[in-house]
């Protein structure tokens, strides 16, 4: 009895706050940031998407992938840890980095995946339709403008969405890809070697690997030993992939 009055207050008591936070910031129908429904209310222009976080398989296969290039700074020296150990990778670009440096990625195709990471790296989850839409779109176009072909996968900024940016990624046949193991580069600043182990044993058979080629300085600790964590993932039996061919979505 006691129990149940508990519960019963605590339930009250979130319905409460709710309709608190509601009255202070409400949500916006249709259109808004948090709503899977498209503004007018017209049928969505794709009857469904996915979502993968890893790829469904026994198999020891992991995908490396790469967020925020293309930058002079360190895609570069990604591409050629690559090409030393005949790995291919997915990255997800920039709109903005692709307009303005997309040529680092000239000889990617046939080898590496690229994918679409918004135009300028909002918080998509914050966004309503409308600017989802335009952050995708744009960035699709320039990646086909340069690349010749419309990227197929899409990783939202801070691994953050919501109704608004799933619906604009499903009706631009988009499959939004997360990740299941990254590489926390804050936690290896004082010791730059351990995010190897580390690496070696937070991967599983079919993971999505979480690195960056550019940004804070903290990142380098990835790119000073990413010749190193492939060799350690090879050595554990591991073979390398893109994102599509681990997750077969094509």
């Amino acid at each position: 009895m006691g129990a149940s009055a508990v519960g019963a207050l605590g339930m009250i008591s979130a319905e409460k706050a709710y309709a608190e936070a509601q009255s202070k910031t409400p949500l916006q129908f249709y259109g808004g940031f948090a709503s899977g429904i498209r503004p007018d209310l017209s049928p969505p222009s794709a009857p469904g998407s996915s979502v993968v976080w890893s790829g469904l398989t026994d198999n020891r296969r992991v995908a490396l992938t790469f967020d925020d290039g293309p930058m002079p700074d360190w895609t570069p020296r990604v591409l050629r840890a690559l090409a030393r150990h005949d790995v291919p990778a997915t990255f997800f670009l920039k709109g903005i980095n692709v307009l303005h440096h997309g040529a680092i990625h000239r000889d990617s195709n046939g080898t590496h995946e690229l994918g679409n990471h918004t135009w300028d790296h909002p918080d998509l989850a914050r966004l309503n339709y409308a600017e989802c839409t335009d952050q995708l779109a744009r960035t699709s176009t320039i990646m086909q403008q340069v690349y010749g072909t419309r990227p197929t996968l899409f990783r939202p900024p801070y691994g953050h969405i919501a109704g608004s940016s799933f619906l604009a990624a499903a009706e631009q046949s988009l499959t939004t890809v997360l990740w299941n193991a990254q590489m926390n580069e804050n936690r290896f600043q004082d010791k730059p070697a351990g995010i190897v182990a580390s690496v070696r044993s937070a991967v599983q058979p079919g993971s999505i690997i979480l690195c960056h080629d550019t940004g804070p300085s903290n990142r380098l600790v990835t790119i000073n030993n990413l010749d190193s964590i492939i060799a350690g993932l090879k050595a554990d039996g591991f073979a390398f992939t893109t994102v599509s061919e681990l997750c077969g979505l094509r």
